[in-house]
C-alpha cells in the first residue's frame, strides 16, 4: 500500500543552496520543481542565489513552451490524443522561465555516495519535457536500485537553439542556450546532490531520442567536462546523416582550442545563422531594432522561426532546430569536428529499438497469413529486393516472423552504428551498444517502437497499458534496468544474469535485448542498407 508522508517539517533537504521541503513516497524522497538557474529571453543562464529559510519542492515546475500546433507539419511536437495509448503524454504550464529539475532518491541529509542518473528528456530539440513521458518517473528505479535520479526541463526550440549570432556578441551564444541550460544543471548536481546522498564524482548522462542528442552534444562542449563520466544514448545518436562509416583514421580528435574550423562546420554555423537572420526578418527587425526580439510574443517569434525554415527549405516541428557550432562552447558534431580529447575516457551505452519508427503495419495477427501472402505483403512494400532482404532478416532474427522485416529501423540504427564504430576507432574506453528487439503482442504484434525501451529502463512498464498486453514485464525490466544501473555504478553494464562485450573496431558486439537477451556480433549492416535503399529517406 502506498503511504505518502509531509509535514510542517519533514522532509526536508539541507542543500548547500538552502533547504527544499519535498514529500516521502513509501521509502522513496521526492523533490519537484527546483530552480537551478534564472535568465532572460536570448540571455545566459545564471545559478539560482543562495536562499534563506524553505522553500516548496513538492510539484513540478514549468515547461518550456511548444511550437504552435500545426496539423499539417510533420513531426508537429504536440501529441496527438489517439497515440496516447500507445505512449501517453502529459503536458503542463509552460513558462519561458522553465530551469527546473526534480529528484528522487532514498537518501536525505547523509552521505550515502549513490550513483546520479541524469536524464535528458526526447522530442528532438524542440520538444517534450521532464514529465511528458509518465515513465520518466525516478520512483520506481531509485526504489529498487537505490540511484538517485535527476531530469530536468531546460529551454527549447526558438528559446534555446534560434542562432542569432549574426547580430553581434550579446547573441553570440544564442544558438546553444538549451545545452547552456543543461550545463547549468549539472553543475547544480555537482554542487547540491550530496545532501540527497549522491555522488557527485558519479554521474551519468542519459536520455533517448533527442536527449540522446543532447548527451551527444554534451561530450563536444568544454564546459561539461568533469560534471559527468558516463553516457547513455538511446536511439539518438549524432551523425552525419549520410549513413557513411567512419574509418579507423577519420576518427579524429578535435582541435586543442575547440574551435570551428573546418568546411563543413563553417557552413553548418552559416546554415544555423540564415535561419536567424530569415526569422528577424520575418518580425520585421533588424540590426539596430534587434533586441525587441526579447519582447515579441512567444507565438510570434515562434510562428516567424518556422516561416523562415519553410521559406529556406529546412525542416519545421520538431526537427527544426539542433545546437548550433559555437567557438570554446560547442564545437559542433563529433563527425565534421573529431571527438574531444578531454572525453576520451568516457564510457558509453549506445542503442536503439528493433522498430523505431518503422515499427507500425496495420495487419493484425501475423499467424493468419500464409507464407506465400506475406511475400506477397513484402513485396508490395519492399519491391525486387524482397527476397534478398528476407534471407538477412530471416538469417539475424531466425524467430521472428518474416513480416517484421517491414518494421526493422535503419535511420536510428545507422547512426548508432555509425557513431560506435567512430567511437570505438578513436578510444579504447569501452562502448557497449543494444538493440531492443521485444515484439509487444498489441494489434496482433508490433516491433518495439521509439520511446519503448523507456518503460524497462524506470521500471514503469505497467503505466503503459499496450506493454501490459505482454506477459514479460518483471522479466525485461529486470534485464535492462538491471544493465542501466550496473553501468551507472561502473560503467560496465554485465550483471549476473547477462554478461555484455563491448563493441570493438575487430568484434562489433551487440546486446539483443527481449525476453531471451544474446550478445552477438554485429551482423545486420547488410539488412540496413537493402532496407534504406527501398525506404522513404525519412525512414531510411
Amino acid at each position: 500500500m502506498r503511504k505518502v508522508v509531509r509535514t510542517p517539517d519533514f522532509p526536508i533537504v539541507d542543500t548547500p543552496s538552502g533547504k527544499l521541503h519535498g514529500f516521502l513516497d513509501n521509502d522513496v524522497y521526492h523533490f519537484y520543481g527546483i530552480r537551478y538557474a534564472i535568465a532572460g529571453r536570448f540571455e545566459m543562464p545564471r545559478p539560482v542565489p543562495a536562499w534563506e529559510g524553505v522553500k516548496d519542492a513538492k510539484a513540478y515546475g514549468y515547461i518550456c513552451p511548444l511550437l504552435p500546433e500545426d496539423p499539417h507539419v510533420e513531426g508537429d511536437p504536440n501529441g496527438a490524443p489517439e497515440n496516447s495509448f500507445e505512449m501517453p503524454h502529459v503536458y503542463w504550464p509552460m513558462s519561458e522561465n522553465c530551469q527546473y529539475l526534480n529528484v528522487w532518491t532514498r537518501h536525505i541529509n547523509e552521505p550515502a555516495n549513490r550513483p546520479v542518473l541524469v536524464w535528458l528528456h526526447g522530442g528532438g530539440f524542440c520538444a517534450g519535457s521532464s514529465i511528458e513521458i509518465p515513465a520518466y518517473n525516478g520512483h520506481n528505479l531509485a526504489a529498487s536500485s537505490d540511484v538517485v535520479v535527476v531530469n530536468l526541463n531546460h529551454r527549447l526550440n526558438v528559446l534555446g537553439f534560434l542562432d542569432l549570432s549574426s547580430f553581434g556578441k550579446k547573441y553570440a551564444s544564442a544558438g546553444i542556450l538549451g545545452m547552456e541550460d543543461i550545463v547549468t544543471a549539472l553543475r547544480w548536481v555537482r554542487e547540491n546532490i550530496a545532501a540527497f546522498g549522491g555522488d557527485p564524482d558519479n554521474v551519468t548522462v542519459a536520455g533517448q531520442s533527442g536527449g540522446g542528442g543532447k548527451a551527444a552534444a554534451l561530450l563536444q562542449m568544454p564546459e561539461a567536462d568533469g560534471l559527468y563520466g558516463k553516457v547513455i544514448i538511446e536511439s539518438g545518436a549524432l551523425g552525419n546523416g549520410n549513413g557513411r562509416e567512419m574509418t579507423e583514421g577519420e576518427a579524429k580528435t578535435a582541435d586543442p582550442d575547440n574551435s570551428i574550423h573546418n568546411e563543413e562546420l563553417l557552413e553548418e554555423k552559416r546554415k544555423w545563422q540564415r535561419l536567424g537572420e530569415k526569422t528577424v526578418e520575418m518580425l520585421n527587425l533588424n540590426k539596430d531594432s534587434i533586441d525587441e526580439i526579447k519582447t515579441v510574443p512567444y507565438h510570434l517569434l515562434a510562428d516567424a522561426a518556422t516561416e523562415a525554415a519553410k521559406s529556406l527549405h529546412m525542416p519545421t516541428g520538431m526537427m527544426m532546430l539542433e545546437p548550433s557550432p559555437v567557438d570554446g562552447r560547442y564545437i559542433g558534431r563529433y563527425f565534421e569536428a573529431g571527438f574531444r580529447e578531454e572525453t576520451r575516457n568516457i564510457p558509453m551505452i549506445i542503442g536503439t529499438t528493433l522498430g523505431e519508427f518503422t515499427f507500425m503495419h496495420d495487419l493484425g495477427d501475423k499467424d493468419s497469413y500464409s507464407e506465400e501472402e506475406k511475400m506477397d505483403i513484402l513485396r508490395q512494400n519492399l519491391g525486387s529486393k524482397t527476397d534478398e532482404i528476407v534471407k538477412e532478416f530471416h538469417r539475424i532474427y531466425p524467430g521472428k516472423d518474416i513480416l517484421y522485416a517491414m518494421s526493422a529501423d535503419t535511420k536510428f540504427k545507422r547512426q548508432a552504428y555509425l557513431m560506435s564504430s567512430s567511437r570505438a576507432a578513436w578510444t579504447d574506453a569501452p562502448v557497449y551498444c543494444y538493440q531492443m528487439n521485444l515484439i509487444v503482442p498489441y494489434m496482433g504484434g508490433l516491433a518495439l517502437w521509439h520511446c519503448g525501451e523507456i518503460p524497462f529502463v524506470f521500471r514503469n512498464a505497467e503505466m503503459e497499458p499496450v506493454q501490459c498486453t505482454g506477459d514479460y514485464l518483471e522479466d525485461v525490466q529486470d534485464l535492462v534496468s538491471g544493465a542501466w544501473t550496473a553501468f551507472m555504478q561502473s560503467g560496465n553494464p554485465s550483471t549476473d544474469r547477462f554478461a555484455w562485450k563491448p563493441f570493438t573496431t575487430r568484434k562489433h558486439h551487440l546486446a539483443f535485448l527481449d525476453e531471451k537477451p544474446e550478445m552477438v556480433l554485429e551482423n545486420d549492416k547488410k539488412l540496413v542498407n537493402l532496407l534504406a535503399s527501398v525506404r522513404p529517406p525519412f525512414l531510411a
